[in-house]
């Protein structure tokens, strides 16, 4: 019975997931986005602290706008990407993930020496996540709770799968053409059954004019892995070849 109820939750997961990709992919703004996300966050983890820092190369820190802590809006703050003593500036140079089930305990992993928030609670479980634009960290993902072994791997997995869906919105959001089209309004039948994240990278490469075999050593999967999404990229979609789909995609903007 626990099998099947873990399975059951697994796949309600991967249902919000997948919806909330859909969702976020529609959005023009990072405002727009970070409200998106942290209204359905809190159905996949515990996400009594949430916020999403945006890379800015210029004074090189990460700006932190609309973060949540226990539902409520916390004023725009900053976050040196360099600092040593931070777990974003952890992030930022190993460009890898944190996952911290007891602050105490695990800090040492990643830290120096313990530090204080530098806005709400002080945190017994986190996870930090990067958010990759052209293989260069644009962003970082982060959840908080007070609560300790509160994250598990398929939390992390799903941080970092919401890592992919975001990094593509930031990428939509930062294209001109997308600027100067009207807000497309993704069909219903859509958003019931979006691309995952796979699919996502899939079509985008079909998009590039990558053949099967080429996917796969992309993705490190196999040929026929690939093909199986691809089928489903096109019943997704409801289109019949690569071209179809690819304009499709283009429509929903899922692809630029």
């Amino acid at each position: 019975m626990s099998t099947n109820n873990n399975k059951d939750n697994l796949i309600a997961s991967l249902r919000i997931l997948n919806q909330m990709g859909a969702s976020i992919l529609s959005e023009l703004t990072v405002e727009e986005i970070i409200e998106n996300v942290y209204r359905h966050v809190n159905q996949l983890m515990d996400a009594y602290s949430f916020g999403i820092g945006i890379y800015n190369p210029e004074t090189k820190y990460f700006d932190y706008t609309g973060a949540r802590e226990n539902d409520i809006k916390m004023p725009f703050f900053s976050i040196d990407a360099h600092s040593p003593e931070r777990f974003s500036g952890w992030v930022f140079a190993n460009k890898a993930e944190i996952l911290i089930n007891d602050f105490d305990k695990e800090y040492h992993r990643y830290l120096p020496k313990v530090i204080t928030a530098m806005q709400g609670l002080e945190p017994a479980s986190l996870m930090y996540v990067p958010i990759f634009i052209n293989k260069e960290v644009a962003g970082i993902l982060s959840v908080r709770t007070p609560v300790k072994n509160a994250y598990g791997p398929e939390s992390l997995e799903i941080l970092k799968t919401l890592a992919v869906f975001i990094s593509k919105a930031l990428e939509n959001s930062r294209s001109p053409s997308v600027y100067n089209q009207a807000k497309t309004q993704l069909p219903k039948s859509y958003l019931l059954d979006p691309l995952s994240a796979r699919e996502l990278e899939v079509v985008n490469l079909l998009s590039k004019g990558l053949t099967n075999r080429d996917i796969a050593d992309r993705l490190f999967i196999s040929s026929s892995t690939v093909k199986t999404h691809t089928l489903r990229i096109y019943q997704k979609l409801e289109v019949a070849n690569r071209t179809q789909a690819i304009v499709k995609a283009k429509e929903y903007r899922l692809i630029i």
